[in-house]
Formats: structure tokens, C-alpha cells, sequence
């Protein structure tokens, strides 16, 4: 189909395309979602204002003592240069991450975490920023939801006054 513009000349129809790219968006908006959810997000900051502060908490700023096994989204902010993120397995004694510490900014990383003891600490700083948290297993929750208590385990307590088990450089 054609229509003439007001110089007489012919060209297509603009009303085919129009419909066919909105048929095209509507389709996809129906079309039920496959994409798989988001990982849990977990967000880690240092030094912000050359503070002598580390923390580790979800998404909503509750901080991290127990997490269950699995994928998270780490968001970590390096807020200093004098500062740096570092995370650790105690249980495999090894170091999953670390940032620079002249580096300043954010990062996002992915994180398999397997049950076991985490440490979290400024490389630099370690004996006075520092933390640690608890990966325990999946059907560890799983068993307990059938349960009426909803206390957290009496494991789950620490004292960071030592620092981390594993050694920085």
C-alpha cells in the first residue's frame, strides 16, 4: 500500500511498520519471563571519609552474621585510599577478594559461598577493621522453617577483637 505526499510523489506506508514494531513490543511484554532471579545482594563498604570502619550487610543495611550457601552479588565501596575490602574463607584458609588500597571506587563481584566461617577485613587495618560472618547449609533453613522458633542459632556469635584468621600481607 502507498500513499502520496503532498508533492504527488509516492511512498510506502508508514502505518505496516508501525504496527508490526508495536505488535512486536507488546508480544514481548506478554510473554511470560524466563530469565532466572536476581542473586541475593550483599554490600560491603570501608572507609568512607577515611573512617576506620568495614562492614558487610544485605541490601536493606542489616548487617551479615548468617547467610545461607549459595550465589550472592557482592557490591563492594571503597571509599579510601588508606582502605581496602578484603574476603576471605577461614574454613579453606584462603582469600576470595581484595581491592587495591590506593583504589577508590565500586565493584561488583560474584560470590559462590559453601558453607563455612568467612572473614572480612582492611588489609592494612586488620586488627581494628574487620568482621566475620557464618555460611551454613541450605537445608539448614529448610528444616528449620517447619519448626515454630525462628531464633538464630547460638553458634552465629563472634568476637572480632582477634581479627581474621587468615593472613594478609
Amino acid at each position: 500500500m502507498t500513499q502520496r505526499d503532498p508533492r504527488g510523489m509516492r511512498r510506502p506506508a508508514r502505518f505496516a511498520s508501525t504496527v508490526l514494531a508495536g505488535g512486536t513490543i507488546a508480544g514481548a511484554l506478554l510473554l511470560p519471563s524466563v530469565a532466572r532471579p536476581a542473586n541475593p545482594v550483599l554490600i560491603g563498604k570501608t572507609g568512607f571519609r577515611d573512617a576506620y570502619r568495614i562492614t558487610l550487610t544485605f541490601a536493606n543495611g542489616r548487617p551479615v552474621k548468617t547467610l545461607r550457601a549459595g550465589t550472592y552479588t557482592l557490591i563492594v565501596h571503597d571509599y579510601s585510599r588508606i582502605h581496602n575490602f578484603a574476603l576471605g574463607s577461614q574454613t579453606q584458609n584462603r582469600r576470595l577478594l581484595t581491592t587495591g588500597i590506593p583504589w577508590v571506587g565500586t565493584r561488583r563481584y560474584t560470590l559462590h559461598l559453601l558453607p563455612g566461617s568467612y572473614a572480612f577485613a582492611c588489609s592494612a587495618h586488620f586488627r581494628t577493621m574487620n568482621g566475620r560472618f557464618t555460611v551454613t547449609p541450605a537445608s539448614y533453613y529448610a528444616a528449620r522453617s517447619s519448626t515454630r522458633s525462628r531464633t538464630r542459632p547460638a553458634w552465629g556469635t563472634y568476637s572480632t577483637s582477634s581479627g581474621p584468621a587468615w593472613s594478609v600481607p
